[in-house]
């Protein structure tokens, strides 16, 4: 009897330890590594990426298998997709992106889910989506014209974040070493949305020309980096432009023809570097046309002298002074007709000495009083006897000799008659 109590005692006990471990309950202790991520403010359709890691701690009695979720927003999203499985103490690293659409706050969260879908775990997920920096500036180049050597010229220019931006704008600043500064030497700017900033640029020349770039780097993504702002700067040299005028009159009256044509164009070469100098390059030209037509010991000197009162009258008409366009006029004529062979020539012959004519009769080239209205008339006489306009060649002969008025307009008679008074002129 005693052997069968022991017995009975140990089935007991043993059908009790075997429903203690069946009652046993399984703990998963899975953990994010942090209880939310803050992603900040993102430029729209742009990403960015966190590392978030997954953990099985050692609390757990057993491998986790499950899976991972984000909920709520679409604008966050995972590298990882299926099952996940940790063994006690392993975890597991992923990467979550956030790609906001729109200007606006978003709110996500990330759960871990055991492989019967109940909850384990949660995480948040908070991000913003801004518009893109958009920034404008008030000039694309800056023109400081003529500065005189020793002086400093400054110019500015507006920078302004638009206030449509959602961050703020960086800029840096630079420009290669010249003729050209930042004022206070500023490298850098931070501008809040709707903020302007002014800029100046000085300019002290010590060459000639100068021509830089300001280079502006900046963190918009909308527009082309780095963005430019061209700079000009022209040295005055205006006195030395017209001190060489002067000697190519001073020249050309004095019958020193090339010296004179060489005086004109120093003044040519120096002030063709800018439209700064316009009027005076026009004036130079108008003066180099007349040395030309005069040095008579260049050949082709009628074309050359044409071709330069062409391009003044053509170019420059309303830069040179009203008598210097007068006697460019009447230098087209005189030389025009000299080199005659075209019809196209003759006709410009007449429409320069008719606008010469029509705005003084008795025109006298301030220069050279021995050219005067009546070598415009010849010319005018002459480019309508060419033309075959024998009648209106006849008419203006009336005028330059009246004591041989009227004149034939037969071409053989007329012809001589233009001969005679040519001569005499």
């Amino acid at each position: 009897m005693k052997f069968k109590h022991i017995y009975y005692f140990l089935i007991v006990s043993l059908l009790m330890i075997t429903a203690c471990d069946e009652k046993k309950e399984t703990i998963l202790d899975v953990q994010f590594d942090q209880t939310e991520v803050q992603f900040g403010k993102i430029e729209i359709n742009q990403s960015v990426s966190k590392k978030v890691r997954i953990k099985n701690t050692e609390n757990s009695t057993d491998t986790f298998v499950g899976t991972i979720k984000i909920l709520d927003s679409p604008a966050f999203t995972m590298d990882f997709s299926g099952v996940l499985t940790l063994q006690k103490n392993e975890s597991k690293e992923v990467y979550v992106t956030f790609r906001p659409t729109n200007g606006q706050s978003y709110t996500g969260k990330m759960n871990i889910l055991d492989e019967e879908e109940d909850f384990i775990s949660e995480m948040y997920l908070y991000g913003e989506g801004a518009t893109p920096v958009s920034f404008t500036y008030d000039k694309s180049k800056l023109e400081f014209g003529l500065v005189n050597s020793g002086d400093t010229k400054s110019l500015d220019i507006l920078i302004t974040n638009s206030a449509s931006s959602g961050f703020d704008l960086e800029l840096s600043l630079s420009i290669p070493i010249s003729d050209f500064t930042i004022t206070n030497n500023i490298q850098s700017l931070t501008l809040l949305p709707g903020i302007t900033e002014k800029i100046s640029i000085q300019y002290s020349p010590t060459v000639t020309t100068s021509s830089k770039s300001l280079r502006i780097n900046h963190n918009s993504s909308v527009r082309p980096n780095p963005s430019e702002v061209q700079l000009i700067g022209i040295m005055d040299e205006t006195s030395s432009i017209l001190s060489s005028i002067k000697d190519g009159w001073t020249q050309f009256e004095s019958g020193k023809y090339s010296d004179s044509r060489q005086s004109f164009n120093n003044a040519m070469n120096k002030a063709r570097v800018h439209v700064a100098y316009d009027s005076i390059y026009g004036e130079s030209m108008h003066g180099r046309g007349w040395a030309t037509l005069f040095n008579t010991a260049s050949n082709n000197n009628a074309l050359a002298a044409y071709n330069d009162f062409v391009a003044t009258a053509k170019d420059y008409n309303n830069k040179v002074s009203d008598a210097s366009l007068l006697d460019c006029l009447a230098g087209k004529a005189i030389s025009g007709v000299l080199i005659g062979s075209s019809v196209e020539r003759y006709q410009s012959v007449v429409s320069a000495a008719t606008s010469v004519l029509s705005e003084s009769q008795y025109y006298e080239f301030s220069r050279k009083g021995s050219v005067n209205h009546k070598d415009v008339r010849m010319a005018l006489i002459q480019a309508y006897y060419y033309l075959g306009n024998y009648k209106e060649a006849a008419q203006h002969m009336d005028i330059l000799d009246p004591s041989n008025a009227p004149h034939p307009t037969d071409a053989a008679l007329l012809l001589v008659a233009i001969q005679t008074i040519s001569g005499s002129l």
